[in-house]
Parts: structure tokens; C-alpha cells; sequence
């Protein structure tokens, strides 16, 4: 289901960012996730990012799309298509944004040697945090989360709205070194005036699938949305 609140997204531009969230069958998780991996462009529809949970569901995709109707068409052929996908959910992310430390993924190519993927540092742990913000202050907490700042420990990447879903308003993808360093951090994101709750998710895999530059220049797009209460 396209899980974007009581609101209605129109106008003639609406490139977005969405995460997918897929519950697999029990015993069917290897399979499923190979298959999901395979994953390429289709009809305008970009996959970024594929993980694995450690949540009620198992597989999350991150992707980019130029429309709803055809992300609609893309995960009906190419996701629940798939017959031990049993739940498929779909937020979209408004205002996605690299952060500064982003800079971060990038890895120097060295000449006659394959660059090595940067969606997959092998000491770096990555998660996605869930926020709940209080009415009226959606800017000051997005405006707080722009702000922060990479440390020897942490490493903000992305955030976005997510149209005020009924669980969360905001999402941050977020590195870190080690269970406990993300747990300092995500306390200290509850500090901020605003947030009321937060739910964490660790992606115990996660892979690319679209080279860095071609990442960056997706997530980087920039789109006129109106959206309308109904």
C-alpha cells in the first residue's frame, strides 16, 4: 500500500524518493532478497539501495521514481511478483537530501584496479531512523537534522519528510561504528525540541544498486510538488 497519509500528491513534477518496506515469508528470506537484489531500472523507476531488516519486516528497497502510477507498475511486476513477498508497504520522502558527510561514500578510484562499492564499508553499521514529530515543528527539527555534523564515531548520510505517515514524519539514514555509538546518537536526536519518538531500524546488509555518481544525481533531483489535504 502507498502509505502517504490524507494527502493527495499532484502537479506536474513529482520525481520522489520512496522506501519500500517487504515482509517476506518465514524460511524464504535468502531466496527472496537474491532474487530483490537483481533488481535493475525500469519505466523510469530507479532502485538505490537494497538491506535487509532486523524489524517485523525483512527487506528494504530505497528508490527513485518519476511518478507514483509507475512506481505503482514497477513493484506489482518486478516485487509482488515475487510470491514469498507477503506485505509490501510504500512511503515517499519529500525533500530527500544528501547530507554533507555523504561525501563520506565516496571512494578514490585507483587506476587498474575495480573501485571498490561504498555502499559496503565493512566496519560501519547502517540504520534508519523513524521520527515522530510534534505538530508545527516539522521545519525546526528537519532544520536541526540538516545540521548535524559527521563524528569519529557517526556518520549522517540522507533525510526527508515522509508525508506524515501515520507512524513517522521524518526518516534519517545514519552510519555508525558500533551499537552503542548509535544509540548515544539517537539519543541525542531525541533531545531535539520537536521530536516526539523515534523508532530505529539496524539493516544488517545493505548494497548499492546503481553506481555512486548515478546515486547522488538521483537523490540530488529537485522537483516542484504541491500537495493538496483532501
Amino acid at each position: 500500500m502507498l502509505n502517504n497519509s490524507p494527502h493527495q500528491i499532484c502537479g506536474e513534477a513529482k520525481e520522489l524518493i520512496f522506501i519500500a518496506i517487504c515482509d517476506v515469508k518465514p524460511a524464504q528470506d535468502e531466496a527472496v532478497y537474491r532474487q530483490m537484489e537483481k533488481l535493475g531500472s525500469s519505466g523510469g523507476v530507479t532502485p538505490l539501495i537494497i538491506g535487509r531488516l532486523f524489524s517485523a519486516a525483512d527487506v528494504m528497497l530505497l528508490l527513485h521514481s518519476p511518478d507514483m502510477e509507475l512506481l505503482d507498475d514497477y513493484l506489482i511486476r518486478n516485487v509482488r511478483r515475487i510470491k514469498d513477498v507477503q506485505e509490501l508497504a510504500v512511503v515517499p520522502i519529500y525533500e530527500f537530501k544528501l547530507l554533507s558527510s555523504f561525501d563520506f561514500m565516496v571512494e578514490p578510484e585507483q587506476e587498474g584496479t575495480e573501485t571498490v562499492t561504498p555502499f559496503e564499508p565493512e566496519d560501519l553499521l547502517f540504520f534508519m531512523a523513524k521520527i515522530d514529530i510534534e505538530p508545527t515543528k516539522d521545519r525546526a527539527v528537519y532544520k536541526s537534522i540538516l545540521s548535524l555534523e559527521p563524528t569519529d564515531e557517526v556518520i549522517p548520510l540522507m533525510t526527508g519528510h515522509t508525508f506524515h505517515s501515520k507512524d513517522f514524519d521524518a526518516v534519517l539514514f545514519f552510519l555508525t561504528r558500533s551499537l552503542g555509538s548509535a544509540w548515544d546518537f539517537v539519543k541525542a536526536l531525541r533531545t531535539i525540541q520537536g521530536v516526539w519518538d523515534t523508532e530505529v531500524n539496524l539493516i544488517a546488509h545493505f548494497e548499492g544498486l546503481v553506481p555512486l555518481k548515478k546515486f547522488k544525481e538521483l537523490a540530488s533531483t529537485r522537483s516542484v510538488h504541491r500537495v493538496i489535504a483532501d
